[in-house]
């Protein structure tokens, strides 16, 4: 129960708490790609289109299209599929935690390799 009388009931969503991170409830923690890819085009468009105006040098046409550029590409790459953690491998040595425990006890011994 809060300070001010209020109870809050937990929701668990693909294994992560609301009491952990509130905001699991409201869904921000995966967006639609859909959603990201549209809103990331009209900013592309929308950069593109100031192209016409009334200015009279290039330098802020360069900038207009150098951001755009930037933006296709953070969306083309936040579009390939990621690899799931479980095909990253971490290799150990067979005596890794044995030299752990001995450092943290402070009796290393050296490795025989």
């Amino acid at each position: 129960m809060s300070a001010d009388g209020h109870t809050t009931k937990e929701i668990v969503v693909d294994g992560i708490s609301s009491l952990d991170e509130p905001s699991i409830e409201w869904g921000w923690h995966q967006h639609s790609v859909k959603v990201g890819a549209a809103v990331g085009g009209f900013f592309v468009l929308f950069l593109l289109a100031m192209l016409i105006g009334n200015h009279v040098g290039n330098v802020e046409n360069i900038w207009l299209v150098a951001i755009a550029l930037l933006l296709v590409t953070w969306m083309v790459r936040s579009l390939r599929p990621r690899k799931p953690a479980s095909d990253k491998v971490l290799e150990l040595p067979s005596d890794h935690y044995s030299v752990a425990g001995n450092v943290a006890t402070g009796t290393v011994a050296s490795r025989t390799a």
